[in-house]
């Protein structure tokens, strides 16, 4: 695909808006609604068939202190605290946090003002480091998260509903996560939501923002990728050139273009060049850094390109996606029971931490044995307990087997052994060493201990303090499934100022870029304080972005 920022002599254009926004996530639609309620017209586009990017196959959640269910028991100074004290100096502009904790229960209450877009909080998920809260200044134990409530996309939307986007890694998408908690969906309540186009998580925050561009007169453009930036005789943004090949349209921004069309995740060379190692992508298939590339086409200083949103991801052996490849999910390890060893059959992770922390211990650098020791797949093993309940859509009950549900047979990365010897040598890992391991963690799992690993609590950062997470590994028989690192986003990107305007190399600001989401860099740094870590970011920035294009003049493009 051509990045090339097109030539500086005065275009002739095929359309001209005030604002052109790529991309249709959470900061997208917010930048578009906030330039529109402002008095710019607007268009946003998208290179998907469906709408939403990220956001939509999300659990939609958003970190907000002082958000209106917090706000008399949360502090400025503390949220402030907490999050300077997770990013450890990794942030490209510190001073990004005190306006991101200013503004992000602002951006919230507009959209609840201003859309059908409603928010609860989310009540079990705590700070994800309240359970080390005396070493972490400022963490909460309680939910800083809001999530969204359920909305009638099929009432709201009819036909157009269909193209909010759908993901399998956050089900049901029709219900809130506490209506989970409290059990109401059943498979019935669930087809039930389904026939009546009910949307939560994700959908239920794009959905009322799709719905509230429609209303303003907003066209969303599918299928539409933005291909390159334009620019003048002073390198200011100008427009974009956007389409399917062959029927690309030059289109003019006269106040500014937002590039908010995701992060890099699903571009392999630019993975490579950045992250240094692989991971595999739980997002949709177009963030294939687009917005990057135009934005260092047109010389915006980037910032945090090493660094992105973690997940374990296990495939499910037995299900497919919408490409026919197995399914990826989001695991880290199998809980109680289970250990993640590398290819020399030791320890070097532990899946009960947060899981923005899971992936990075795979890139690490062993100088005792040089080279990359805990190089993916790592192999989760397990025994005979995970297998009487069933694990990853294999059959359960007494025949202990890897078949799937319908017989079918398990693929070459699960593996089933009489011993933990077998199975060392199933899956290429030297006997001893997982013999060793297996037996050290056994011997003090007995005993309610683990202390190849530090300090418990942290280990309980999700489950919360009671969790139960020691189990001995009990067979035979004993079982392995290769364990990979995986990301929801890339988070580096444009470095932005305090309105979302991209900088540049060679000047401070360029004018007329904005940036909101994975296409920008983390105004959080390469942190995650709670759950919407992702998302709260990209909408407030959106929402910063749309505000400053609302209050800028229109310029002549020609």
């Amino acid at each position: 695909m051509g990045v090339t920022v097109a030539a500086t002599d005065r275009p002739s254009w095929d359309e001209i808006f005030d604002v052109v926004v790529v991309g249709s996530g959470g900061g997208a639609l917010t930048a578009a609604l906030l330039a529109r309620d402002g008095g710019a017209s607007v268009l946003v586009i998208e290179k998907d068939e469906f709408i939403g990017g990220t956001t939509a196959v999300s659990g939609g959640d958003m970190w907000v202190p002082l958000n209106r269910h917090i706000a008399d028991k949360d502090s400025r100074d503390e949220a402030i605290a907490y999050v300077t004290r997770l990013s450890d100096g990794q942030t490209t502009d510190p001073s990004l946090i005190e306006v991101y904790v200013d503004t992000a229960h602002q951006a919230i209450g507009y959209l609840e003002a201003h859309t059908g877009y409603r928010s609860e909080q989310h009540y079990p998920l705590h700070d994800y480091y309240s359970v080390i809260g005396d070493r972490i200044p400022g963490v909460k134990p309680f939910a800083r998260s809001v999530s969204p409530m359920p909305w009638p996309a099929g009432a709201e939307l009819g036909e157009r509903a269909r193209l909010i986007n759908y993901g399998p890694w956050v089900p049901p998408a029709e219900f809130s996560f506490n209506e989970q908690y409290q059990g109401l969906h059943t498979p019935e309540a669930v087809e039930q939501r389904r026939r009546e186009g009910i949307r939560a998580k994700g959908g239920g925050l794009i959905g009322p923002l799709f719905k509230a561009l429609l209303d303003r007169g907003v066209e969303v453009r599918t299928s539409t990728p933005a291909t390159r930036l334009v620019t003048d005789d002073k390198d200011a943004v100008t427009g974009v050139v956007a389409g399917p090949a062959g029927n690309e349209k030059r289109i003019g921004a006269q106040r500014g273009v937002v590039l908010a069309c995701g992060g890099f995740e699903w571009n392999k060379e630019m993975v490579k060049t950045y992250i240094g190692y692989d991971v595999q992508p739980m997002s949709p298939w177009m963030n294939t850094g687009d917005g990057h590339l135009m934005a260092m086409e047109a010389g915006a200083k980037m910032g945090n390109m090493t660094s992105f949103f973690s997940y374990g991801v296990i495939y499910e052996p037995f299900a497919k996606g919408r490409d026919g490849n197995p399914l990826p999910q989001m695991m880290m390890g199998l809980g109680a029971g289970s250990i993640i060893v590398n290819s020399r059959g030791q320890r070097f992770m532990h899946g009960g931490y947060t899981y923005n922390d899971f992936s990075h211990p795979f890139g690490f650098f062993d100088q005792r044995n040089p080279g990359y020791t805990n190089k993916a797949p790592a192999w989760v093993i397990f025994g005979a307990g995970h297998l009487e309940k069933g694990i990853m859509g294999v059959k359960p009950g007494i025949e202990l087997s890897l078949q799937g549900p319908e017989g079918e047979t398990a693929p070459d990365w699960m593996a089933l052994a009489d011993s933990v010897s077998e199975l060392a040598e199933k899956i290429g890992i030297d006997p001893d060493a997982l013999e060793q391991t297996v037996e050290r963690y056994n011997y003090y799992a007995e005993k309610g201990e683990d202390p190849d690993w530090g300090d418990p609590a942290q280990t309980r950062v999700l489950t919360g303090p009671d969790t139960v997470n020691l189990a001995p590994i009990a067979g035979p028989p004993y079982g392995a499934i290769q364990q990979w690192p995986g990301t929801i986003g890339t988070h580096g990107g444009c470095r932005i100022d305090a309105d979302g305007r991209v900088l540049g190399n060679r000047v401070p600001v360029i004018e007329g870029l904005y940036a909101a989401g994975n296409t920008s860099a983390s105004v959080l740094g390469c942190t995650y304080p709670g759950g919407g870590g992702c998302i709260g970011p990209s909408v407030t920035m959106g929402y910063r972005a749309g505000r400053h294009l609302a209050a800028t003049p229109a310029r002549d493009i020609g």
